[in-house]
């Protein structure tokens, strides 16, 4: 059955709305469309070319890579051969934090690019910007890689998503703005009741809704509730699973329970969509017209049967350059052509991240993921944190210093945390000088021992099929993670 609403947003108001907020969307869109065909021959020299332009563009304008350069006496005409690239040196979250200034592109107008921030999955914050071009192209690449799914503009869309505030469509114009251009169905995972589960529930019933968007541990904790309650699922064709890390056997619940394929996503704030799975599921295509992903062992290249350290070029944001970005993540290239026919290259997750849902003394469950994304990241003099729960009542908050002054991150703290977490939470305030990272080289930002968060909350796992869900699926029990196929996005860009 047609839906009028659905056509109407497709083909008129989002049309409209993207023209004049994101001029080259559409023409992206299209272009992407095509571009995800092209042979991995010509990928590869699309991408060549790009990497030639921002490196040299970076090293005229910004005078960090300027300075980087000259110190290894390195220049772009260097650059000669696409190996050449493992010359080039690497960029670190605390080259970000401590260079601002320097990375922004010199002459680029204010008004020509947007501020954006990260808590990132390690916990150290960072500010960075990005060209309303590079916008634009980072919209269309999500519209694309949603479209995989089977989703499409004008669709009906659920969404697990972590915001501290109140739905952005409670107001008039909020509500307005939703119905005309999104037609989102939110469940905040920044505070999660298990009535407000079954309100979820209730409204993608009654509103036919067929598609899902959702933090990781988010809808596992909603399929979680299903199966515990016993009841039926919703109709749900695919769900987009990101930002945070399941187990196979967790994935193989939530669609056993939901009755839905999962597309399984790799991104974060600093380039939006990295990689995403598509209908045939054999591995993640790399959101390659406008990044290039590098998997590096040591002063090497990872050949496709190795794991290797993740770095990423963003080869369109021209307002900051992020060249060789180490984004803390380890995985696989994978070698050949995926069956559904797209030549962009494609990457296994071997090592993500895990982030715990923090319990609050009322009963709420906050996405570990929300709680770093809108607090830890914006903690003023804060290089690094990690928030520890031994009780309901209480948070431990480890933090490194970026400087001299520590007073304006308690202030901070002391004003934020009844916001959040609510007005019996108490918190206390740890300053160190190194937080350890986990086996798998990642530090857990959230990590909750409180007896009622264990297994996510109170709900216990069901017997599905031939497989078990942990009751402790984050492996909190015990201090070595699991491995995980993991996908890692802050924020829905």
């Amino acid at each position: 059955m047609i839906d009028p609403m659905e056509q109407v947003i497709r083909h008129c108001t989002y049309p409209i709305w993207a023209r004049r907020n994101h001029p080259n969307l559409w023409s992206f869109f299209k272009e992407y469309e095509k571009t995800q065909f092209w042979s991995p021959e010509r990928i590869r020299e699309f991408q060549w070319q790009k990497l030639q332009r921002i490196v040299r563009l970076a090293f005229e304008r910004c005078p960090y890579y300027a300075r980087k350069f000259q110190e290894i006496g390195l220049s772009p005409k260097d650059l000669r051969d696409p190996s050449d690239i493992l010359k080039l040196p690497v960029l670190t979250r605390e080259d970000l934090q401590q260079n601002q200034d320097t990375l922004l592109a010199r002459g680029v107008p204010p008004d020509s690019y947007e501020d954006n921030f990260t808590g990132g999955s390690t916990g150290s914050p960072v500010a960075f910007k990005v060209s309303k071009f590079r916008w634009a192209s980072r919209k269309a690449t999500t519209l694309r890689h949603d479209s995989w799914t089977g989703w499409n503009v004008g669709k009906r869309l659920g969404i697990l998503w972590g915001h501290p505030n109140e739905r952005a469509d409670q107001t008039t114009r909020g509500r307005l703005r939703n119905a005309l251009l999104y037609r989102h169905v939110l469940l905040n995972t920044f505070d999660v009741k298990e009535h407000s589960l079954g309100l979820f529930l209730d409204e993608l019933r009654a509103k036919k809704i067929r598609y899902l968007q959702a933090y990781s541990r988010s809808l596992l904790l909603f399929a979680e509730y299903i199966s515990k309650q016993g009841i039926a699922p919703p109709l749900i064709s695919a769900a987009i699973t990101s930002a945070e890390c399941l187990t196979p056997d967790e994935r193989k619940f939530i669609e056993d329970v939901l009755g839905c394929r999962t597309f399984d996503r790799y991104g974060c704030r600093e380039f939006s969509v990295i990689a995403s799975e598509c209908q045939a599921h054999e591995g993640l295509h790399i959101a390659a017209e406008n990044l290039l992903v590098e998997f590096v062992l040591g002063d090497r290249h990872a050949r496709p049967d190795e794991v290797g350290a993740i770095l990423v070029t963003d080869l369109t944001n021209e307002a900051m350059p992020f060249i060789r970005y180490r984004i803390g993540d380890m995985g696989m290239p994978m070698d050949g052509v995926c069956s559904c026919g797209r030549g962009l290259p494609r990457m296994q997750m071997i090592a993500g991240r895990v982030t715990d849902f923090v319990h609050t003394p009322d009963g709420r469950w906050l996405s570990g993921v929300a709680v770093n994304t809108y607090l830890i990241a914006q903690l003023p003099g804060v290089r690094q944190a990690q928030i520890f729960q031994e009780t309901c009542d209480h948070l431990h908050f480890r933090l490194i210093a970026s400087g001299r002054d520590t007073v304006a991150a308690e202030k901070f703290l002391e004003g934020q945390v009844p916001k959040m977490f609510g007005g019996g939470m108490s918190h206390s305030v740890e300053w160190v000088p190194h937080i350890a990272p986990e086996p798998s080289g990642k530090t857990r930002v959230t990590i909750s021992r409180c007896p009622q968060t264990h297994g996510l909350g109170s709900f216990t796992a069901a017997t599905v099929g031939s497989g078990r869900l942990h009751q402790d699926p984050a492996g909190l029990r015990n201090d070595a993670p699991q491995e995980r196929t993991a996908s890692r996005t802050e924020g829905r860009t």
